[in-house]
């Protein structure tokens, strides 16, 4: 290669450069759209035996746990999640995650009676653990379980290879998050909080288990 070469090439590289740069720029919406939607991974919504509710984020599950209630979509509602919310607990008041969703659910119009929380888990994987035993004592064959939804691509996992998954149906909705919209995360500052985040716990489920 001669040395006269070196400035032309140099002057294709940035030509490239440039010309990739402009292009991610201006195709930057749908990619950061696709960023987004490819974290939910909903199935259509039908009859369970029983709902599931993730613990955290709860006004937004507990908001959309009683919206799929009152269509009679499923017969009773557990709440999961043993974690005591930092803002309750600097208040003292020792209120875990599964009580703080319930209450959630029920000023948004799930009948009082209809659900319940079970104070255990404070991950996914041990939220799962907790359901898919609960399900199997109580003999569902399909159940609903209910996250953020930008969760629910991890979630799947998780369900999918679960040891004790075998014989149960699991059916993943989504909770609308009140702070930001799903569609337009990156203009948001929780939005773009919890994209980073669930992305890299895909990573570590996937390193983990």
């Amino acid at each position: 290669m001669s040395v006269r070469s070196l400035p032309g090439r140099a002057l294709s590289l940035v030509l490239a450069l440039f010309c990739i740069a402009g292009g991610l720029w201006l195709f930057r919406v749908p990619v950061l759209r696709a960023a987004g939607a490819f974290l939910i991974r909903e199935d259509a919504l039908r009859h369970a035996d029983a709902l599931y509710v993730l613990g955290g984020a709860s006004l937004d599950r507990g908001r959309e746990a009683a919206r799929v209630m009152q269509a009679g979509r499923c017969d009773h509602a557990w709440f999961t999640g043993s974690n005591i919310p930092t803002v309750l607990e600097s208040m003292g008041i020792p209120l875990p995650e599964a009580d703080v969703s319930l209450q959630a659910a029920e000023r948004a119009g799930l009948p009082v009676g209809r659900g319940s929380a079970i104070h255990y888990g404070t991950s996914t994987m041990e939220e799962a653990d907790a359901i898919l035993v609960h399900a199997h004592r109580a003999g569902h064959d399909t159940i609903m379980v209910l996250s953020s939804k930008f969760h629910l691509r991890r979630i799947h996992r998780v369900f999918a290879h679960h040891p004790r998954a075998g014989g149960i149906t699991v059916l993943l909705r989504g909770a609308p998050a009140v702070q930001f919209r799903e569609e337009e995360w990156w203009r948001y500052e929780d939005g773009l909080v919890m994209l980073a985040n669930e992305y890299l716990k895909l990573v570590y489920y996937a390193w983990r288990y």
